[in-house]
Formats: structure tokens, sequence, C-alpha cells
């Protein structure tokens, strides 16, 4: 099983031998795969959805298909995922070490999310006693930097760079934050998942100044810093809606700011101190 912030991929059947991403807390959100090991190729016939170096997906008749490519652009193993589902199949190459491996790790996460009510976040988690912060904005904005300057005064960094976004099953209306193994510059890595507190967008400015900000606002500023399944439409606006029900339950706040110690300091001071 490969578990990522409280998101479980997990593999029945005849799987690679690799090992994956383990997590001490039980995931509170599992997709299921099937795997039957078999021979190339793996490719499905048709023009895909959606293209990129290293994958592909075709998304059709309520199937999602993604396939990741070699070096060599021969596809080496599929997955199939009903569009709006958690339980699909696994086909693999008998050359194909890897249970699983990036991007496909990241596509996946992606698709339980959306199914399951949260997002993928271009964005750092940044922990204190009380809680977490997500802390998004465009790159340059310095979430590396506010990173590292919140883990020099003892917070607990989940992520510099990609986060978990997702309601909590045990508390209603409760939202929490997970670390990913695809960090940023920081190369903070950090899988758990912490009780969310508050939504910072970040702004760079010559003060530090925290101010809170209108749920639409925010919904805005946020969606251009989620990774959406690109290969659906109706995936992408259940996405969205993920995030909308988001800033309606948690607070959020454009952080105007320098970029430096004390910035991180009055972000760790909200919640409750160094973790």
């Amino acid at each position: 099983m490969h578990v990522v912030g409280g998101v479980a991929i997990a593999l029945d059947g005849e799987a690679p031998a690799g090992t994956g991403e383990h997590s001490a807390e039980p995931p509170e959100l599992t997709l299921r795969l099937a795997a039957t090991r078999a021979r190339s190729p793996f490719r499905p016939l048709g023009s895909p959805t959606i293209e990129q170096d290293s994958w592909v997906a075709f998304a059709e008749d309520g199937v999602l298909k993604l396939c990741i490519k070699q070096p060599s652009l021969d596809e080496a193993m599929r997955i199939e995922l009903p569009l709006d589902g958690l339980e699909g199949q696994y086909f693999w190459d008998f050359d194909w070490p890897f249970p699983f491996r990036f991007p496909i790790d990241q596509l996946l996460v992606i698709h339980a999310l959306g199914v399951g009510g949260g997002a993928l976040m271009h964005a750092a988690a940044i922990a204190g006693r009380d809680g977490a912060f997500l802390v998004a904005g465009p790159s340059g904005a310095g979430k590396t930097t506010l990173s590292r300057a919140a883990a020099l005064e003892g917070a607990a960094v989940l992520s510099d760079e990609r986060t978990i976004l997702r309601p909590s099953r045990a508390h209603a209306g409760g939202w929490l934050l997970g670390g990913t193994p695809w960090p940023g510059e920081g190369q903070f890595s950090d899988n758990r998942s912490i009780p969310l507190r508050g939504l910072i967008l970040l702004e760079q400015s010559d003060r530090d100044e925290l101010m809170p900000i209108s749920a639409a606002r925010a919904l805005a500023l946020l969606y251009r810093c989620h990774f959406p399944p690109l290969w659906d439409p109706a995936a992408c606006a259940r996405t969205l809606d993920n995030l909308e029900r988001a800033v309606r339950d948690v607070p959020a706040f454009l952080f105007k700011n320098r970029k430096g110690p004390e910035a991180a300091r009055m972000l760790l001071e909200r919640l409750g101190g160094a973790s």
C-alpha cells in the first residue's frame, strides 16, 4: 500500500515487488486497484485526452485510462478507473519494477482527492502546536523561503511545494493538510496529516501584514494554486466544488510579507508556537 498524506493507493493481486510510501497514520481515503501482469502494448487505441512527456490519459465512456511512458516513449503500464470512482485495474509489464512511481502516484492522488472531496495544492504546509496553515501562492511568492524560516523557528513543515488538502472524516466541517513525497527546493517532505487552521495566500510586500479576505477572493486565489484533473471537465468542476467548500469552512488570509523570519514568527504565533 502506498500512503501519501492520509490518501492510500492499494494494489490487490499480482503486483510489482517494489515498495511505496508508508505512514504511521491510518489512511482516511483509499483508491484500490486490482493488479494484473501482462504484455505490452498498454496504450489504448484512439486519440488521447491529454498527453505529456511522461504520461498519457484517455477519458471516455466514463472511464479514465492512465499510462506511464518510458524514456523510449513505450508505455510500461496502464491504470483504468471510473472517472468518478475509487476502484479500478492496474496492468503492468513483466519488466516494470515499480508499484508506484512519479508521476503516476501524483495523478492517482489528484483523482482520489477529486472524488473524495479534496485537492492537491501547489502550496506549503506549515504546522505549529495548534494545527497547520496552507500557504499558497504562485511560483516565486515565497513558499520555500517562508517554509525554511518557519522551520528555523520550530515549525513542522509538511511540504514546501505540494500539499494535500482534504476533509476530515472524523470531524464534520474539519479539514486536514497532508505532506507529500514531492518537495520543492526546500526538500520538506513530512508524510502525515495535521488539522487545518487557516488558508494563507502569499503576496510579496515591504511589510508583514495578515489580512482576512472573503471566501470568494480566497477561492479565486486558491484556484490558480491547485493541480486539476485535466483529463475530465466534470472532474475539474468537482475539484473546484471541493475548494469552494474549503473556503467556506476555513478562514482565509492575504499575507503581505517580506519573506523573512518575522513573517514566519507571525504565522507560528497564530498556531500556538512551535510544534
